[in-house]
């Protein structure tokens, strides 16, 4: 039976974020014959609204942008990879409106009736198949749970193993003090990160070409040589970064030195997966423990996140069952201990060879990464039977 003209569509669960009482008044009664399934009077703290929105089965959100335009910003960029964004504003305002858009806004409404809500319905409705089809980039931003894990070496090969699966991939280092990936790849770049962060407000495609080098078929934006420079991104560059990055590549991967810098920098709050890299030593499992409690406060629950263990060998370190049961998270992938491989690689200035264990690993991951849904990690309970691992790691 088609729906009569003066209701709404029933397919579409909004979730409303507006701190602006006449605002919420004003599109919720727009909104009465599709109401939200959940209705936030404050801003969520960043990092927590797309988990939120996920838990309530949102598929679109109507956001207050005219209360506070700054943190509305964040908000857009962090939703809007997930679901369909509407600003919402008590009047047109020309320079918030392109700045709403290119965080990645899909409508800007000034006008709160039903007329104008189903309106935005109707538009939105008819890009879902072309959107389906043509989604954006997707962002992977890799931490080491502690230093020395792999975790620079795991997105070097990362990046280069899915561009050879087709498409175009960004490889970026947001780590100045190791800034590994210029290293690895024997690169020696004019430009970095940094003044990407400093040239942002005039950046168009032909000083985007200028600040990347090509290896291995990708781009890759290093990081500064100079281990003295700080980055000052911050999470609403960071937003605006991501946009741009999805727009031109296929995959997009971060490799950062530390949880703490992929919190400060914004780019776990953003990124569709954060792929955590720890191995199986004591040690290791400890200090990753920690940074799981920090990307806690960063993010809203695990379902983004990928507990990653390199150079797995059960002989000589934790079994993966016992890993997840002293950090509660289940592994998402092992990746071998191919030291010759990977000391020759480095050597050459080239990721792992084709056909090596390593490189094996890697391909299995990046099939794991683009084939399977991105399932919530488990986040299970302490065990009984690892009880004395569990009061080593947690002893102080």
């Amino acid at each position: 039976m088609a729906e009569s003209p003066n209701l709404l569509p029933a397919s579409w669960k909004p979730l409303v974020i507006s701190p602006h009482a006449d605002i919420a008044r004003r599109i919720v009664a727009a909104l009465a014959q599709t109401p939200p399934v959940c209705f936030l009077p404050e801003y969520p703290r960043m990092g927590t609204a797309t988990g939120l929105a996920e838990s309530k089965g949102a598929n679109i959100c109507f956001l207050d942008v005219a209360t506070n335009a700054e943190h509305a910003q964040l908000l857009i960029a962090e939703l809007s990879p997930s679901l369909p964004v509407v600003a919402l504003n008590l009047r047109n305002d020309a320079d918030l409106i392109l700045r709403c858009l290119r965080r990645g806004a899909s409508e800007y409404l000034s006008e709160f009736t039903p007329e104008a809500a189903r309106a935005v319905f109707d538009r939105l409705g008819k890009g879902r198949t072309q959107s389906a089809k043509k989604p954006g980039g997707s962002i992977w931003c890799v931490a080491p749970g502690k230093p020395g894990a792999g975790a620079s070496t795991l997105a070097a090969n990362l990046a280069i193993r899915v561009h050879n699966g087709g498409g175009p991939v960004l490889l970026v280092d947001a780590d100045p003090l190791s800034a590994s990936i210029a290293f690895l790849l024997k690169l020696k770049p004019e430009f970095h990160l940094g003044d990407l962060a400093r040239d942002w407000n005039r950046m168009d495609n032909d000083l985007w070409g200028k600040l990347t080098v090509s290896a291995a078929g990708i781009d890759v934006l290093a990081a500064p040589e100079d281990p003295g420079v700080r980055l000052e991104i911050g999470r609403q560059a960071a937003g605006e970064l991501c946009a741009f990055w999805r727009e031109r590549y296929q995959a997009v991967v971060i490799d950062t030195g530390d949880v703490r810098s992929a919190v400060d920098l914004g780019f776990a709050a953003i990124a569709d997966l954060v792929l955590l890299v720890t191995t199986n030593e004591l040690a290791a499992l400890q200090s990753t423990r920690r940074a799981l409690g920090c990307l806690d406060q960063a993010m809203s629950g695990r379902s983004r996140l990928r507990l990653l263990l390199n150079r797995y060998t059960p002989l000589t370190g934790l079994k993966r069952e016992d890993v997840e049961k002293v950090l509660s998270v289940d592994p998402y992938a092992t990746l071998g201990n191919d030291y010759e491989t990977l000391q020759t690689a480095m050597l050459e200035g080239r990721p792992a060879a084709p056909g090596s264990r390593y490189a094996a690993s890697v391909d299995n991951l990046c099939r794991q990464l683009f084939e399977q849904p991105a399932a919530a990690t488990k986040a299970k309970g302490k065990s009984k039977g690892t009880s004395w691992l569990t009061s080593l790691l947690a002893h102080k």
